[in-house]
């Protein structure tokens, strides 16, 4: 751009002391070259740039030399809100440059915003034009004679005011020597379009008796060029009905019956007061007269009428972002200025309540603004406002963060917004807290991953908890969208957690928003945590019994998850060779079996019922067949004898001064008929290859029926060593051979463990 505006400097030969810009297009029938610009004297402002080169040997260029000297006279003179703004007028031997505010010509303005330019707004606009003429007409003595859309005698500014130009034949009735709408307007190259009849048939003369009615019709075929497109200034086509009266009055091609513009503007005027564009703007050029009270009253009642939420005005664009912007950040500031002690409460209250009306308008023009212009004006308010502890001041801010969000930088959110921002969190109003969490989805960008894991899980943690359902849920939403941001060791943790929880909420949406989370987040966990965090936890929802959608999505989102592991049980390695349950119980018979065919073919077929029974059926049944094949004084005994006792078992007492064998003990037990031991048939059922003889005396025992309840059914029997009572109890070595005394005083159904 720098370099573009140099090359425009060479070739206009110009060391103005103004950065020239690009051209801006204009209309042919203009004689002056624009150009945007800035203002190095005002921190590099806009500005545009009129240029008409002096120079130039074309004849028909110096004959516009005299126009721009005219119009770069006039301009010096003639003062008005209406007129163009001057901020500098150069002179020399090459050229003349008018440094104006930045505009753009109507015709380009209105081919720029098409719609958005309403009929409100056009109605200002030919208003504006109106009292601009009539206040030369009648106030200066002038006439302007080169009022057109279409030959650039009308800009518009930033502000959407449209303001005159085109000075190029104003005349002083009275005073002006040199008389150029007499003069020069030949070598205009747009006096010739649009004249009225009399002008037509007697020439410039005709205009002499009343010169103002000439700028009457120019200004009526203005306000039909701006409705219309056409020619037909007889047809009003798309002009409002009600100047169209007036409008024909003002182009009335018999002199004596035109009337003056300001005759027009007196006849509709109450249809002009009556928009509302030119209501807000008399407001507002009348605020700063006013004293503080009125224009508290006025910004918080009176400005909703015209821009409310309700409020359809179409006002002209640039209006609203650079009109009424500044006076309310004019005003904001001013009622965040220290106050006066001994104000009135009431009056304080007042004050924050229009604050709080004006930051949100402020909000709501200023996104519309440029970024440059933006983090200028804007911005600021933005930032110090979150200090604020005011809740309406919190909520109109989080309320419009969307809108201004892409102006904030990295720096100023996570520094000036954030730390202010979670503090809503613990606000007692539900609305702060929601739309803090809503907040926060916005900037979470714009966070830093450390802020994410030291600060905002905290509070997360808590408002997952929150008795607002909307808030439980959006809150898991959060946490589901910052899953990226969480440390990579805790976050697996963080995440089955919180799902988890969401998962036994009573609100139906907040577990369909932590099965959707599952979903999402499926290849973030791993098989293990699969299976041992995350499908008992699905489970839980199979049988939920609020919802049938719920039931049914936990359904799905479980098989998702039971896919992926059987999918992967599906890759395992699948052998034959694969570790014998058994090989423990075998190795058992290879160490213990005697080398006889008779045994070892028991043992084999033992094996074999145990195997086809069931792979856990081995048990003491089998040890059992093993022993009462064995010999009695053999090593199985002796290494049996010293092992860990069955405590599972319910053992039979016996009391012997001499220990039988183990395998005619076995053998007795299993023979009688008439013992009961509690253990069923289990032992019953056990088959022995060889029938036992009776070796050993009755024996009885004191066993417990739980289904009979008669005290004649306990019998308690004891073996005599000699005439004395053995009462030691002693705990068994082997469950084959019990050298126990059973006192006839004790009876527990346990065998005393």
């Amino acid at each position: 751009m720098n370099f573009l505006s140099k090359t425009l400097s060479t070739l206009t030969g110009t060391s103005i002391p103004y950065t020239v810009k690009e051209e801006i297009p204009t209309s042919p029938k203009s004689i002056w070259t624009v150009y945007n610009g800035l203002n190095p004297k005002g921190d590099n402002s806009p500005v545009s740039i009129f240029e008409m080169n002096l120079r130039n040997d074309v004849n028909i260029n110096r004959n516009y030399v005299s126009l721009a000297r005219n119009c770069f006279k006039k301009l010096k003179l003639v003062k008005f809100p209406g007129i163009i703004s001057i901020i500098d007028f150069i002179e020399n031997d090459n050229y003349l440059y008018i440094i104006t505010e930045p505009v753009i010509p109507l015709q380009s303005y209105l081919k720029q915003y098409g719609n958005e330019v309403g009929d409100d707004a056009k109605i200002y606009g030919i208003y504006n034009i109106g009292e601009t003429l009539d206040f030369i007409n009648m106030k200066c003595q002038c006439v302007h004679g080169s009022l057109s859309v279409y030959n650039d005698s009308v800009f518009v500014n930033k502000l959407g005011e449209w303001k005159l130009f085109g000075f190029e034949l104003l005349t002083n009735l009275t005073s002006d020597p040199d008389q150029p709408i007499y003069r020069l307007s030949g070598y205009s190259p747009s006096f010739q379009d649009e004249l009225p009849g009399d002008v037509l048939n007697q020439g410039i003369e005709a205009i002499r008796g009343f010169p103002i009615r000439f700028d009457s019709y120019k200004y009526g075929i203005f306000i039909h060029q701006i409705f219309n497109q056409g020619i037909d200034f007889n047809n009003i086509g798309k002009m409002p009905k009600q100047l169209s009266v007036q409008y024909k009055k003002l182009i009335n091609p018999k002199l004596n019956l035109r009337i003056s513009i300001q005759a027009f503007l007196k006849e509709t005027g109450k249809f002009f007061e009556s928009n509302k564009v030119i209501q807000f703007n008399k407001q507002l050029e009348e605020i700063q007269f006013k004293n503080d009270f009125e224009k508290l009253n006025f910004f918080k009642f009176e400005l909703s009428n015209y821009v409310g939420e309700d409020i359809d005005i179409k006002f002209p664009p640039g209006f609203l972002d650079f009109k009424l912007l500044p006076e309310l950040i004019n005003q904001y500031n001013n009622l965040l200025k220290p106050n006066n002690a001994q104000q009135l409460v009431e009056d304080l209250q007042q004050r924050q309540e229009t604050t709080s009306v004006l930051l949100n308008y402020i909000l709501k023009f200023g996104v519309k603004l440029n970024k440059d212009e933006f983090c200028l004006k804007v911005k600021p308010i933005i930032l110090n406002a979150f200090q604020s502890a005011d809740r309406s001041i919190r909520l109109i801010l989080l309320t419009h963060l969307s809108s201004y969000i892409e102006n904030l930088t990295e720096g100023d959110i996570q520094s000036k917004v954030f730390y202010n921002l979670i503090t809503g969190f613990q606000d007692t109003n539900f609305m702060i807290r929601e739309t803090t969490l809503t907040s926060i989805m916005i900037i979470i960008d714009k966070v830093s991953v450390k802020q994410v894991n030291q600060d905002l899980l905290k509070v997360l943690a808590k408002s997952q908890m929150d008795p607002k359902p909307s808030i439980r849920t959006n809150t898991l939403v959060l946490i589901i969208k910052i899953s990226d941001k969480i440390y990579q060791n805790s976050k697996n943790n963080v995440l089955i957690t919180a799902l988890s929880k969401s998962l036994r909420d009573s609100f139906i949406p907040c577990k369909m928003t932590s099965l959707s989370g599952f979903e999402k987040l499926i290849n973030e966990f791993s098989l293990e945590e699969i299976c041992s965090k995350i499908l008992g936890q699905l489970a839980i929802l199979l049988m939920d019994n609020q919802s049938y959608k719920v039931r049914k999505e936990a359904k799905r989102i479980f098989e998702l998850y039971l896919d992926m592991v059987e999918k992967h049980a599906s890759t395992l390695p699948r052998s034959e060779n694969e570790d014998d349950e058994d090989a423990e119980e075998k190795e058992f018979f290879k160490k213990y079996a005697p080398n006889n065919n008779g045994l070892a073919q028991q043992v084999s077929q033992a094996s074999q019922d145990v195997t086809q029974a069931s792979k856990f059926n081995f048990g003491w049944g089998m040890v059992n067949k093993l022993v009462a094949s064995s010999e009695v004084e053999g090593e199985l005994n002796n290494d049996f004898n010293s092992s860990t006792p069955d405590l599972t078992r319910v053992t039979t007492p016996t009391i012997s001064n001499k220990r039988e064998p183990a395998t005619s003990f076995a053998n007795d037990i299993i023979n009688d008929d008439d013992l009961d031991d509690g253990w069923g048939d289990e032992l019953n059922n056990l088959s022995l290859q060889d029938k036992p003889s009776e070796k050993l005396s009755t024996i009885r025992s004191t066993t417990r029926v739980p289904t009979k309840t008669n005290n004649n059914s306990r019998k308690t029997s004891s073996l005599k060593l000699g005439t004395k009572k053995d009462t030691t109890r002693k705990p068994p070595g082997s469950t084959l051979k019990l050298d126990l005394t059973i006192d006839d005083d004790v009876e527990d159904g346990w065998g005393g463990w």
